[in-house]
């Protein structure tokens, strides 16, 4: 990021299950992003599901994610799932601006390339995904989303990085020419993915944060009336 974006706000990342081993693989994420000016708070919803892994998971999640940030005033808020859960009624709730990690990867992303490959999870979720990025007028820009076969709870193994970096080579193959991590179980891999195949990974957490922090500098450059 140029000196010309940075910033020093509070940001507040929530984890909307309620599984803490999400929330350090979280925190890990945001202690790692450049000198962005962020303080970075991570948090847990408690009261979300164990995983998101549903739909029903995704909209079970919501109102106790935006319960707990209420309890948490911040300069920003980071939805840290890549179901973006509640997004859409957080923005509508809370009086600071709200990005969630999988629109923010898509935009981060289609600044690098318009060729976009994207490591799911599980299969189940590549059809909630794509209806998302109809939603967001992404659709052009992905050439494949292939699922790694592995739950957001089933991510820590070298067999699972395996797996991950089997569905990235798969995307390379039909044209992919950025991959973005479509879970936040997966936001510890980006290097090395990225290393072991030689194109960029975008890292849903990151790309957040980057995009929190640009937009806080855009407001605080601005003139006030």
């Amino acid at each position: 990021m140029t000196k010309g974006t940075e910033t020093s706000a509070k940001v507040v990342m929530i984890n909307p299950n309620s599984t803490e081993y999400i929330t350090r693989q979280l925190a890990q994420a945001s202690a790692e992003t450049p000198g962005w000016g962020l303080e970075v708070e991570v948090i847990t919803s408690h009261g979300g599901p164990q995983a998101i892994s549903s739909d029903q998971d995704v909209v079970d999640a919501a109102f106790p994610m935006i319960e707990r940030l209420r309890e948490h005033p911040a300069d920003a808020y980071v939805v840290g799932c890549f179901s973006d859960p509640g997004l859409a009624q957080a923005r509508q709730e809370l009086d600071a601006p709200v990005f969630g990690i999988a629109e923010s990867s898509i935009r981060v992303a289609r600044d690098i390339s318009p060729a976009i490959g994207i490591i799911a999870g599980m299969q189940g979720a590549i059809p909630r995904h794509t209806v998302y990025w109809d939603k967001l007028g992404a659709l052009d820009d992905i050439v494949g989303e292939i699922a790694c076969g592995r739950g957001v709870l089933d991510l820590e193994s070298e067999d699972a990085y395996q797996d991950v970096l089997a569905a990235g080579a798969r995307l390379r193959e039909v044209g992919a020419e950025v991959l973005v991590l479509g879970c936040a179980g997966m936001t510890k891999m980006a290097d090395r993915l990225s290393g072991d195949l030689g194109v960029p990974v975008v890292e849903p957490c990151r790309a957040a944060l980057q995009r929190a922090a640009e937009a806080l500098a855009r407001a605080s450059d601005s003139p006030t009336t």
